[in-house]
């Protein structure tokens, strides 16, 4: 048991790189609920155009995460290494991605919006609502995608703290801007839905500002110019997307999956919709210390493979995992008492209230599960084994949980809250599957010292033809 509990020094490494995360992240939560209650305000029908559209976002969003999370795995290592040369690369590979990722998603917004957004409802007033919001969100992938590539790039080398006050300036303006927009206080338009667009669209580009503010002040160790973009070595450019396609194809497959979920529970009515929209916003104020887990295991494994410790990367990965569970216990029973009372200040009607909070309860139980599960995806994914993340993540997700609340929600008469259970208790063969990968230990590698010795024995035949 002593192996699973570090000392004094091991969690202040922790804490210092995972706690600004988690605080940004939550700020993130806590507006972002504030906003859904003004949304909430609107209506149920309001809630629900807000909350298709944020599920075809929720889509782009982890498609992008997963593109640059090939690359995300070398910059740790190649951080841990001290291969700055090879860093910068990885950094120029994101902001490829970010410029095609934007290009593709506003394509598919603009010709397929209406479509995508009927395929959850087929109310009038929530397809019309969704398009008005989407038409003006969509804009803000632009400088979303190219934050999330310096952001991410400077979690992986272990900088959060910046991070945390440019999300509090982002949070703040886009908070401010929907009460003005949407109610229409202190003499701006009563814009309503299109309001908390505004909103949100401001606030990327106020967070993007930013975010290049501190890649020039603080970023020197990974910056490019745009004259260099395009210069990857083949040996890494071949590596990163190798890494990355399996995560791309993972973060696709597994948001398209959530899509599936949230158009089975649709089925139920505009009720269910209205409360998953608020389970999920009520649900990430503890979410929130997934992204300090991933962060953690980041530096704390990624990093310590990249310096060929493996045998250290090994024990910090048992000891965030433990960590990570065992303050789920804790963050899981604050999510159970708040489902008490913080329902109380939506304007909903009894059965959404019901649903709502019965989910919540849900979440709050299996939050410890949840947590194992994601400490078990960045572990395999510190040290590139994508193969079994995508095995455990949404190739487990399609063969087992979407076709069973697919047939369960066309083919029954379960309720929502039933529906909704079903697919939490089958994150439980989940954890036996991941923790069987884990054990393995493929993830124990050093990459940056694998692509070194691929690079040099490229070089080395190179030579030998040239030579025949």
């Amino acid at each position: 048991m002593r192996s699973f509990i570090g000392d004094r020094v091991f969690y202040k490494r922790l804490f210092a790189i995972s706690f600004p995360i988690v605080l940004q992240q939550l700020l993130t939560s806590s507006l972002q609920l504030i906003d859904n209650l003004m949304v909430g305000s609107l209506g149920e029908l309001a809630i629900g155009s807000v909350s298709v559209v944020n599920q075809l976002y929720f889509v782009i969003i982890l498609i992008t995460f997963g593109a640059l999370g090939g690359a995300g795995i070398f910059t740790a290592q190649y951080f841990g290494s001290n291969d700055i040369d090879k860093l910068r690369q990885t950094f120029r590979f994101k902001l490829i991605v970010a410029i095609v990722l934007v290009i593709l998603s506003l394509v598919v917004f603009s010709f397929l919006g209406e479509y995508l957004i009927g395929f959850f409802t087929k109310n009038p007033v929530t397809i019309s609502g969704g398009l008005d919001y989407l038409n003006i969100v969509k804009w803000s992938m632009l400088p979303w995608a190219f934050s999330i590539a310096i952001s991410t790039t400077f979690r992986e080398i272990g900088i959060t703290k910046p991070l945390l006050r440019i999300t509090i300036a982002a949070i703040i303006t886009n908070t401010v801007l929907n009460y003005l927009l949407i109610f229409g206080h202190f003499g701006f338009p009563e814009l309503g839905i299109a309001g908390a667009a505004y909103g949100t669209l401001a606030s990327r580009f106020v967070e993007f500002g930013l975010m290049f503010i501190l890649l020039v002040r603080k970023g020197k160790i990974f910056n490019t110019s745009l004259t260099s973009i395009f210069k990857i070595e083949k040996f890494v450019l071949k590596a990163i997307i190798i890494m990355a396609i399996p995560l791309l194809l993972n973060e696709f497959f597994w948001s398209m999956g959530q899509t599936m979920f949230l158009q089975s529970y649709s089925t139920r009515g505009d009720n269910a919709l209205a409360a998953m929209n608020i389970t999920n916003a009520i649900s990430q104020l503890v979410f929130v210390t997934f992204g300090g887990i991933g962060t953690g295991i980041a530096v704390l494994v990624g990093n310590t493979l990249g310096k060929n410790e493996l045998d250290q990367a090994k024990d910090n990965a048992k000891k965030v995992i433990a960590f990570a569970v065992a303050f789920a216990v804790f963050t899981g029973i604050l999510l159970f008492v708040f489902s008490f009372f913080l329902l109380d200040l939506y304007d909903i009607s009894e059965e959404t209230r019901w649903i709502a909070s019965n989910n919540i309860r849900i979440n709050a139980i299996f939050i410890p599960v949840f947590s194992f599960n994601v400490s078990m995806y960045f572990t395999l994914r510190a040290g590139g084994d994508t193969r079994s993340t995508m095995m455990m993540d949404s190739g487990y997700m399609w063969v087992i949980q979407v076709p069973a609340i697919i047939l369960l929600s066309r083919l029954t008469n379960l309720s929502v809250i039933s529906l909704f259970l079903i697919v939490q208790l089958l994150e439980l063969p989940k954890s036996v599957f991941a923790l069987s990968r884990y054990k393995k230990e493929n993830w124990v590698r050093n990459l940056a010292i694998e692509n070194r010795f691929n690079a040099e024995k490229l070089i080395l035949e190179s030579k030998i033809a040239d030579k025949a």
